[in-house]
């Protein structure tokens, strides 16, 4: 219920800053939009910049999901290449985030706050790395030694067509499988153009920053998990509980931490879930703030890295 309230706190200051522009949006418009006192404001966001964040990882963690988690049917490679942009499209054009994407086009987001700037960066790298396996998976070692020249390609395209498909209504006649499919016929034609022996131009040690960046904060993520789930265990054993509650509960973090941090496979998301929510339903409110810390982080952490 808490995630459903806060979902439409979102939602209805991103219609505010959409109408109104971002710097015109005063927190006093939001609180009357969202019927609460300032007070209230603050227990759930630290400030507007805060709140300004929290839409964009809302509506970006929408958009990638709908596209980059879809599941593979019986589909070729292309296929479903071909699939995840014309989702990529859908989802940029659709009633539920179009007014998002022309206020992010329009605020000049990267400028609103450092943790905005890097938050999209992030994105940004994130989307290159993950394109640069779905080539690989679909052209194979044809592209392979070219796939970061490609990719860079393939998402100036895609952008320029989003932003025609957003601000020219004539765009609109096209669909967005179309558009797909036209792309990918281009890039058929791009991997088949390459010469033997040809060099590409963007080579990894080039830009083994953007390509790592990805990894360097998977490994931030983990270390702020474990310290998350250390001050739970810390604050766990300072609380006077009856022996079993104590040890299910202890047992519970050690479960978390080991599916968190296990080097050899992904953490299952539905693990992870029910061990927080058992946790959250012992309704035990010495550990209240930092569960929420550290289920905040742990959302992120699965988002970004499935």
């Amino acid at each position: 219920m808490a995630n459903e309230r806060r979902t439409q706190f979102i939602e209805t200051a991103m219609k505010l800053f959409a109408e109104k522009g971002y710097h015109s949006t005063s927190i006093q418009d939001i609180v009357e939009a969202w019927g609460i006192s300032k007070g209230a404001f603050y227990h759930h966001f630290s400030s507007k910049e805060d709140l300004m964040l929290s839409i964009v990882k809302h509506h970006f963690e929408m958009l990638h999901s709908a596209f980059m988690n879809v599941k593979q049917e019986n589909e070729s490679e292309k296929e479903m290449l071909v699939k995840q942009i014309t989702l990529q499209f859908e989802g940029m054009h659709s009633h539920k985030h179009k007014e998002f994407v022309q206020m992010m086009m329009a605020e000049q987001l990267p400028k609103i706050s450092h943790d905005i700037h890097q938050y999209l960066f992030k994105q940004r790298v994130r989307i290159f790395n993950w394109y640069c396996q779905r080539l690989i998976e679909v052209y194979g070692e044809k592209v392979e030694h070219y796939v970061f020249d490609v990719v860079t390609m393939l998402i100036g395209m895609i952008r320029e067509y989003i932003f025609y498909i957003l601000f020219n209504p004539n765009m609109l006649q096209l669909r967005s499988e179309e558009i797909a499919r036209f792309i990918v016929r281009r890039l058929d034609a791009i991997v088949d153009s390459f010469e033997p022996h040809e060099s590409p131009l963007l080579k990894k040690e080039m830009i083994c920053y953007f390509t790592e960046i990805e990894e360097r904060e998977r490994r931030e993520r983990k270390k702020q998990i474990v310290a998350h789930i250390a001050r739970l265990k810390e604050t766990l054993s300072s609380i006077s509980l009856d022996k079993k509650t104590h040890h299910q509960l202890h047992s519970a973090l050690d479960t978390l931490e080991a599916e968190l941090t296990n080097e050899q496979s992904a953490p299952r998301e539905y693990v992870v879930k029910g061990i927080l929510l058992y946790i959250e339903s012992q309704k035990i409110q010495p550990l209240s703030n930092d569960l929420a810390s550290l289920t905040e982080i742990v959302h992120e952490y699965i988002t970004n890295h499935k």
